[in-house]
């Protein structure tokens, strides 16, 4: 439907549609609700014109404030989960972890604190079929043994045990076949960076 060309645009139309658009400014997307919402109630009221726009405004503002309102949750749970737990595959060379066990999860916690374990190497395994957990753990312990015979002269302290942990039974299938070299202690948690 078109406006009759005497008819006047509210005056707070337009400030709702360029304050909802700029919602992401925060106060604007409040701002362009409640200019929308008078614009609203007084094009259907007085019968002016804008109706278009204040409902134009409301919808952007109100999008807005559903983006900006759920953003902090978004960040909470993207950091939650990216130190959450996690394969210990998908750790890097020099992180520290907690509670890791051969096909299990790993959180991955500060070096500064306490901790059971850093990553010391990854390599790839290069068998082609998966050749069951059993042998698949022992292989990429032998493998991790070996890969860090060079970088410790002499022999490890006997609280300290290198562990060598094999990718799962469906990251091979699915070709990531990473095996990962912890250290880790015997007698209880690490605590702060591991020399180099």
């Amino acid at each position: 439907m078109t406006e009759p060309d005497d008819v006047k645009r509210d005056s707070l139309a337009m400030p709702a549609l360029i304050t909802g658009l700029l919602g992401f400014l925060g106060i604007t997307a409040a701002l362009g609700l409640v200019f929308g919402t008078i614009a609203l109630v007084r094009t259907r009221e007085i019968g002016q014109a804008g109706r278009g726009l204040a409902i134009g405004g409301i919808v952007a503002a109100a999008a807005w404030i559903a983006v900006l309102s759920s953003l902090p949750f978004l960040l909470f749970t993207g950091s939650v989960l990216s130190a959450s737990n996690a394969p210990i595959a998908v750790l890097e060379v020099d992180n520290c972890y907690n509670t890791a066990r051969p096909g299990a999860d790993a959180a991955r916690v500060p070096c500064e604190g306490e901790h059971d374990g850093v990553v010391l190497d990854a390599y790839t395994m290069t068998k082609v079929a998966y050749p069951g957990e059993r042998v698949a753990r022992a292989d990429a312990q032998r493998g991790c043994e070996d890969r860090l015979a060079s970088r410790f002269t002499g022999e490890l302290p006997p609280d300290l045990e290198i562990v060598g942990y094999p990718p799962t039974e469906a990251s091979w299938i699915a070709g990531k076949q990473l095996a990962v070299c912890g250290l880790q202690s015997r007698s209880g948690p690490l605590f702060g960076p591991l020399p180099h």
